[in-house]
Parts: C-alpha cells; sequence; structure tokens
C-alpha cells in the first residue's frame, strides 16, 4: 500500500481509461501506454490503442447504467477515495477511483483525462455519471465538464469534498515565496484564487458541497472563519450552483475517509 501511494503521488501514469479495475495509463512526460489488470500489473504496453484495444477485450464487459469516478486531490493518492468507492460499488455502481499524477501536468491536462475516462463509462453503458472530487480533484472535476460534449458523455451529478472553488487564499497568500511551485507542482496557479476563477461552474442538474470544519472558529488561526485548517468553508462554497451543502467536523486531509462524509455523498447519490 506504501509503495501505491508513493507511485500515486510522485509517479507520472495517468488514468485514461477504467473498467472493473482494469486501467489504461498513459505516462505524462513520454506518452506512452501501459494495461494494468485488477491487481496492478502491467500486462500491455505501446500505444494507447493498442493497450485500449487490449484492455477493452480482457476485462469484463461493464453493464452499469450509473458510474462515479472518484479523483483524490493534491499530494494524495486513490485510497483516501476508496471509502465512498467501496459503498457506490457495493451499490451496483461502476467506479472508476482514478490516479492523475497531481503535481506533474496542469489542471486542464488532468480534466482531459478524467473526461477520457468519463467517456469509456458512457461507452460502456452508463447514463448517469457522477464526479466525487477531494480538494483539487474537485477543480479537475468541474474543469472535465467542459468537456464532455465533445466526448460524448453527460455530467449527472457532483460531489466537492473540501474542494476550494473559490481557490485557497493561503495558496494565494504563498503563491510567490521560493519553492512554493515545486512543492505544490504544475496546478499550484489553479489553487489561487486568481486561477480558480476562471474554471466553469458545474454543468450538472445537481452538485453536493461537503466542507471540513469544526462549526467554530476553526482549525486555522490564519483563515477567517470556519476552516478544516487548509481550505475555509466559505472557500468551498457556489452560490447559485448547490443543491446541497453540508459541514463535517473534520480536517481537510481525513474529510474524505470520515463516515459522515461517506454518508452523506450516498445519501446524496440516492444509495
Amino acid at each position: 500500500m506504501l509503495t501505491d501511494r508513493y507511485d500515486a503521488i510522485f509517479g507520472a501514469w495517468q488514468d485514461i481509461w477504467v473498467r472493473d479495475g482494469w486501467r489504461v495509463q498513459r505516462h505524462c512526460a513520454t506518452g506512452q501506454a501501459r494495461a494494468v489488470n485488477p491487481a496492478g500489473a502491467r500486462v500491455a504496453s505501446g500505444t494507447e490503442t493498442t493497450c485500449l484495444a487490449y484492455a477493452k477485450s480482457a476485462a469484463p464487459r461493464a453493464t452499469a447504467q450509473r458510474a462515479a469516478i472518484l479523483l483524490h486531490g493534491l499530494w494524495n493518492s486513490p485510497g483516501i477515495m476508496s471509502g465512498i468507492a467501496q459503498k457506490l460499488a457495493a451499490a451496483g455502481w461502476a467506479t472508476a477511483n482514478i490516479r492523475y499524477p497531481s503535481r506533474r501536468l496542469p489542471l486542464a491536462a488532468h480534466a482531459q483525462a478524467t473526461s477520457r475516462v468519463a467517456a469509456g463509462l458512457a461507452e460502456d453503458g452508463a447514463t448517469h455519471i457522477a464526479l466525487i472530487g477531494h480538494s483539487l480533484g474537485g477543480l479537475v472535476a468541474r474543469a472535465a465538464m467542459a468537456h464532455a460534449p465533445q466526448d460524448g458523455w453527460n455530467p449527472a451529478s457532483l460531489v466537492l469534498i473540501g474542494s476550494p472553488a473559490r481557490g485557497s487564499a493561503i495558496a494565494t497568500r504563498f503563491q510567490n515565496l521560493p519553492g512554493f511551485t515545486q512543492i505544490v507542482g504544475a496546478c499550484a496557479p489553479a489553487l489561487t484564487q486568481a486561477g480558480a476563477a476562471p474554471i466553469p461552474p458545474p454543468t450538472c442538474p445537481k452538485t453536493l458541497v461537503i466542507a471540513g470544519g469544526n462549526g467554530a472558529r476553526g482549525y486555522n488561526p490564519l483563515l477567517p472563519g470556519d476552516d478544516d485548517g487548509l481550505i475555509a468553508v466559505a472557500e468551498t462554497r457556489l452560490p447559485n450552483h448547490e443543491t446541497a451543502f453540508t459541514r463535517v467536523r473534520a480536517l481537510h486531509k481525513t474529510l474524505p475517509l470520515r463516515p459522515e462524509t461517506i454518508a452523506a455523498c450516498c445519501g446524496f447519490l440516492g444509495i
């Protein structure tokens, strides 16, 4: 598990197709593709066309009409979203808990890859596709929706978990400090207040915003109002675009793991 987490954070492979644990991934530096089976073993490599053909023939055909794409945040891995993914899978949803090199590529590249995963789910028969993103993953999800019309899928719902919808005041404050971009990576601009502003609002029929906080002054004295230690509750809000909002007593890093978060997400999606 530690090796998987290390690879997710520091590795260079990005999911572009997922079905029943099978994945086709593209290397963000070389463009080479590989197919990976549910056990995590590479079973094919070469061009995207070759690897997609192999994976589609080897993976069991998906039949679920409801599907969800789960997106971890910066400096994280798919494991942080596994609790939600397991609940959805148990309810009969097709799940794509995707891996993306959060530090290696800019937001637009992650959004394009996510849209490709969604298109693959739609090709398999999914008619209801939900996107669930933690932190940076929520920004990726919103940006991916902009690609939906040309990629052939329709976003049905969105769950944002501790996502800096209006950008992060902390990222904005420290963006010009030496080493900030090296630490945060290529998505650093999107996390600032100015960088988050152009990201399109949700284009799906319903959106749930889940924020972390303690219901009072918050955990971080550098942030105004309530917060999860990194993102202020006010920074998670999307006025005129929220269907529902809930606050969970949790720190930013653990927010997707909290039972209250998982329950709120599943309840919103009708599970």
